[in-house]
């Protein structure tokens, strides 16, 4: 059986996790080999179901569906599975176990219940529907995605259950040259993003993001000096803190001190003063919390949103950020979410409109602050600034 050598089979057949992440990038193999798989262990329990569904029944129609009727074929199995084109199933005829096609849009979809489960393309649906998918699967469950971006399925990666690993092309020994060529020809000095998630399989940056190329780091240089805090207030959304370094070329160096909900201002003035002396540029929605920072002995003050450059306030802001070569700490996983999400808005039609979707945000309205506070002019007293 041919296409059981590959590494990205070996690598799928063995995960064992309650919930397995399978992360790739293009050609890696992963859909159809997890698909041949599903199809193998069909054989292995009778009468059980093995359901297998992504966002729309056309996505679902060019890919899983396709790809196992070319696995049946190329195992010259057709004829011990029986297809009922209407409900989108094919019934192993030894043993009268289901593997059964569905889409997350159609009405009704999520309510039957499965022994196996198979999201392709996760990325494409809601962590609330693959809420609502998994609490109606009683054995295991596998997830692929070509990682454009952080999204939930990695938060999935902190449970005991869960399983992960990540396959690129080199995984899959069959694809042909052709394809490896021209995939290769894309890759260009290996740094752009469409390499990083469609060659490599790393997770990138989402195409409309509001920031790119930040570097992740290990820890802040000896060389970088602690500039400001940013701070963005929250309740119900979190209270953001952001150390904002520079060093000698320029270069700003980011850590999270604090990204937590429910902080009232007693609480959130300890936070922070058990940090290194050092400037809070705040929120200046909040001028209570800015009286009550100071009247406890922290430097604060409120952030400037005005307009500048013929730009709105927090566009302007942002412009900011974008012309600074940015390094965060690999650890900081909020800020890396937040940062690897952080989109422009878009209409309906896809145009991108030149302002961030609103929500997920405090953590890079908390850097702007700091870094807008940063640019501005010293004021100057009596040739003393």
């Amino acid at each position: 059986m041919p296409w059981k050598n590959t590494t990205a089979y070996y690598k799928i057949r063995g995960m064992n996790g309650r919930i397995n992440v399978i992360q790739g990038g293009t050609s890696a193999g992963k859909t159809f080999d997890t698909v041949g798989m599903i199809a193998d262990l069909t054989f292995d329990y009778p009468g059980e179901v093995f359901s297998l569904c992504t966002d729309t029944f056309p996505n679902l129609k060019r890919g899983m569906m396709r790809d196992l009727r070319a696995f049946l074929a190329e195992q010259n199995w057709s004829h011990l599975f029986q297809e009922n084109k209407s409900d989108h199933i094919f019934e192993n005829l030894a043993n009268h176990s289901i593997i059964e096609f569905f889409s997350t849009d159609e009405a009704g979809a999520l309510g039957a219940r499965r022994s196996f489960l198979f999201v392709n393309e996760a990325n494409r649906i809601s962590e609330e529907t693959f809420t609502q998918l998994e609490i109606r699967t009683k054995r295991k469950i596998w997830l692929d995605f070509n990682p454009v971006n952080r999204f939930w399925a990695h938060d999935l990666l902190k449970r005991p259950d869960t399983e992960f690993i990540k396959l690129n092309y080199l995984d899959n020994e069959a694809l042909d040259q052709e394809t490896i060529k021209t995939l290769e020809l894309r890759k260009g000095d290996g740094t752009s993003n469409w390499w990083r998630v469609y060659g490599l399989g790393e997770v990138g940056s989402l195409e409309g993001n509001v920031y790119e190329g930040w570097i992740a780091e290990d820890e802040i240089p000896q060389n970088a000096v602690l500039k400001r805090y940013g701070m963005d207030f929250g309740f119900k959304d979190p209270t953001a803190i952001v150390a904002v370094y520079e060093d000698e070329n320029e270069e700003l160096w980011l850590k999270l001190h604090l990204c937590k909900s429910g902080l009232t201002t007693p609480a959130i003035i300890s936070e922070c003063k058990k940090l290194p002396e050092g400037l809070f540029v705040c929120d200046n929605a909040r001028p209570e919390i800015i009286a009550e920072m100071k009247a406890n002995g922290l430097r604060a003050i409120g952030s400037d949103k005005t307009p500048g450059e013929k730009m709105n306030g927090k566009r302007y802001n942002i412009d900011l950020v974008q012309r600074r070569k940015i390094h965060y700490l690999r650890c900081d996983k909020e800020l890396e979410q937040e940062y690897l999400t952080y989109a422009w808005r878009k209409k309906r039609t896809g145009e991108i409109l030149d302002e961030p979707e609103d929500g997920n945000d405090h953590i890079m309205d908390a850097i702007a602050y700091a870094v807008r506070d940063m640019n501005r002019k010293p004021i100057v007293y009596a040739g003393i600034r």
